[in-house]
């Protein structure tokens, strides 16, 4: 097949050691870049418009226990395990009881796979040969799994992450690893072998063992990347000031802020990079609400199931520390709001609540209502991963060589959504 090859995560010309650097913002994706130049020797400045550092990766600490505003996690990795060791953070793993998976269906909670059927299809799917490219996720999913596997579980998983449908998001941009194993054979389980080529017997083990954090949550690394970086690191500048400035800025904001820094063509990708709405409400119960409660890493909701929330992480089954009192089960559910007005972002809090607890109720019976709850809207949440930006990266990769060969782009809309992708992209410089 023809899946073009990506162009690094870090859009533009590649990075001279030999110049000095403005990183413009100090989110995830702007620290870690920065914690890696400052380890290669490359001379840098980051400079954030807001006054504290980290961007949407929050925790916040309640009487109950830790809620995290964003990702919950990240997969393992060694750059990550590097970086955490030499800044003296521990790396929490998952608990035992987090192992199951659950997928809603008729709503109540079945462990994935379905059934002995589902597990003869996905058999099947590595005897198909890949005749010519998947442009959408969708198109993928049908062609192996057939449209139940495809509507039951990869629809909620991806919408989990990306908080899209599969129609919605790009093969090779979401896929990239089995769409690079599909370059060189034309069977799924040849494809697979290439994504897991690769690693140590221990990356091999950390990667399946699922989703790690940190003891006081993921802003501790957010926190020991400020400490790491504080001499590094300027609050409170506009980072436009820089536009017309003939020095090598490397922005990592979101493309609804990076495209003020352009004009043209490259204005106008940024400006086409949609972005998801969601909402994330973390709550706390009493144990003793839930009659027939199963300890997992969490549930994924099919949209056929009829309920609003997409998906629940079982918080305090997957890490310690993420409830203070053993008799609280702390639950976080996942919404998307696709509506063209913004029917379900613009509700109040106690109206989100009562929505997500009637969905729980549906599942679990009465649980009445929780002891605690915190919500967190990103109207611009995710960067949807659709054919039209995965063709913009080679786009923008261009225009930014010829054109603006003192830019450069890197966040997670330009290739690398995860923590630990960002994290091995950055790594390269070290």
């Amino acid at each position: 097949m023809n899946y073009r090859k990506k162009p690094s995560s870090i859009l533009g010309n590649n990075i001279d050691k030999t110049k000095s650097y403005i990183i413009v913002g100090a989110g995830i994706s702007g620290l870690l870049l920065g914690y890696y130049f400052k380890k290669a020797k490359i001379s840098f400045k980051i400079i954030e418009q807001a006054n504290q550092v980290g961007g949407i990766l929050k925790t916040e600490k309640t009487k109950f226990g830790l809620i995290e505003k964003a990702a919950n996690g990240f997969i393992w990795c060694p750059e990550i395990q590097e970086l955490c060791d030499d800044l003296g953070i521990k790396i929490l793993s998952p608990r035992t009881e987090s192992k199951a998976r659950f997928i809603l269906k008729n709503k109540k909670l079945r462990k994935i796979p379905l059934s002995i059927f589902d597990g003869l299809k996905l058999a099947g799917a590595f005897l198909k040969k890949h005749k010519k490219p998947f442009v959408t996720l969708e198109d993928f999913g049908r062609f192996y799994f057939g449209d139940k596997i495809t509507k039951q579980v990869i629809t909620p998983a991806f919408a989990g992450i990306y908080g899209a449908s599969l129609n919605e998001l790009s093969f090779p941009a979401t896929m990239k690893k089995i769409a690079e194993g599909l370059n060189e054979t034309p069977y799924l389980m040849g494809a697979l072998k290439h994504m897991r080529s690769g690693g140590s017997d221990l990356e091999k083990k950390k990667r399946g063992s699922g989703t790690h954090s940190f003891e006081r949550g993921m802003s501790e690394l957010t926190e020991q990347l400020f400490e790491f970086l504080s001499d590094d690191i300027e609050l409170g500048i506009d980072g436009k000031k820089f536009k017309e400035s003939s020095e090598n800025l490397i922005i990592t904001t979101p493309a609804y802020v990076s495209k003020d820094f352009f004009e043209d063509n490259m204005y106008e990708l940024l400006n086409k990079v949609r972005y998801n709405s969601m909402i994330s409400s973390t709550l706390f119960f009493k144990k003793s609400s839930f009659k027939k409660f199963k300890p997992g890493f969490g549930c994924l909701i099919p949209p056929n199931e009829g309920l609003t929330i997409i998906g629940i992480l079982f918080n305090s089954c997957i890490f310690q520390h993420r409830v203070f009192q053993e008799d609280i089960i702390s639950l976080t559910c996942m919404i998307r709001d696709g509506s063209i007005d913004k029917s379900i972002i613009s509700k109040s809090d106690n109206e989100i609540t009562e929505i997500i607890v009637k969905d729980l109720s549906e599942i679990y019976g009465n649980i009445g209502f929780p002891l605690e709850v915190k919500t967190t809207r990103w109207e611009k949440g995710f960067p949807l991963y659709s054919p039209d930006l995965y063709e913009s990266w080679f786009e923008m990769d261009e225009i930014l060589r010829k054109k603006y060969p003192n830019r450069n782009l890197f966040g997670n809309y330009t290739g690398d959504i995860s923590i630990r992708a960002m994290s091995q992209a950055a790594a390269k410089f070290s």
